[in-house]
């Protein structure tokens, strides 16, 4: 039975709920028991998909078990509605917001992450964009890991730059649309970045964060912000954290279509991957 290990950012549980709400998508779904993965948690109880929090630390011998012929297991029957011929494991683990503060401690935790995992995993989707490039060497940097790692790209088999490009549909549509707004400052936002932007690069002082953001807006006359909108609506709350945000430093609010076409593909391309691979190895 393989396993595939998702290593998310928080920015990105909107796209992550959307590939797990996918019909086949997993049939038994563990996740790391965190506070970063409360909201996703909350969400997929709204819609009936079971899963199993977990403490990161208890994956290995919960792996074990599931993948036991004991038909009586009660992880299988907590499963029972996702019955498939050939089982496939997933397991997620979501990265604290706080890592974008610092490139280099970013690298660490991620790569951290994809160690730990690896011991236990048949592949692993990294649910990143090559973040200002401290992902860029992901691949040279850890050559001992013993499963492979797959990487979220565009159409075009480019590497994502960060999580509005994902959003957007591809690098070159982040180019266009930066294009489109050419000669006003703009910011693009998601549910997740609207909701959590405060956390994302926040000094202790709160006071100095609002200080520091005003002064970036007036150094790179930030004018705009962007909604990057889906049909289904993740965040009920949207629409409001945006509008506070504009009204708090005075710019105005357009949107744009967004799409989840990147991370279906890369997910149904990892899975493929890997259940085909275990089928050469194990069957």
């Amino acid at each position: 039975m393989p396993v595939m290990s998702i290593i998310a950012c928080r920015i990105l549980e909107e796209e992550l709920f959307h590939v797990l709400s996918l019909k086949n998508a997993f049939n038994y779904l563990f996740i790391a028991d965190t506070k970063e993965a409360k909201a996703l948690a909350r969400h997929l109880r709204k819609v009936n998909i079971p899963y199993a929090p977990l403490p990161l630390d208890k994956m290995p011998d919960m792996i074990r078990q599931t993948k036991s012929s004991c038909k009586s297991n009660i992880i299988r029957r907590l499963f029972i509605k996702y019955p498939h011929e050939e089982d496939f494991i997933v397991v997620v683990q979501i990265l604290e917001l706080g890592l974008h503060r610092d490139l280099k401690l970013l690298r660490r935790g991620v790569y951290t992450a994809i160690e730990q995992m690896s011991a236990y995993s048949d592949g692993i989707l990294l649910f990143y964009g090559l973040c200002g490039n401290s992902l860029k060497n992901i691949e040279n940097d850890l050559p001992d890991i013993r499963c492979p790692i797959y990487l979220l790209k565009d159409g075009d088999d480019n590497r994502v730059d960060d999580c509005i490009s994902i959003a957007l549909g591809g690098n070159r549509k982040y180019e266009e649309a930066f294009e489109a707004c050419r000669g006003k400052g703009t910011l693009f936002f998601t549910p997740m970045w609207a909701s959590n932007w405060k956390d994302v690069d926040a000094p202790a002082n709160k006071q100095e964060d609002l200080a520091t953001i005003c002064n970036s807006f007036n150094r790179y006359h930030i004018s705009r912000i962007v909604k990057i909108e889906r049909d289904q609506q993740y965040d009920s709350a949207f629409e409001q954290n945006v509008r506070q945000f504009a009204e708090m430093f005075g710019v105005e609010v357009a949107s744009v279509p967004g799409t989840s076409e990147i991370v279906e593909e890369c997910y149904s391309n990892a899975k493929n991957a890997i259940m085909n691979e275990y089928k050469r190895e194990y069957c």
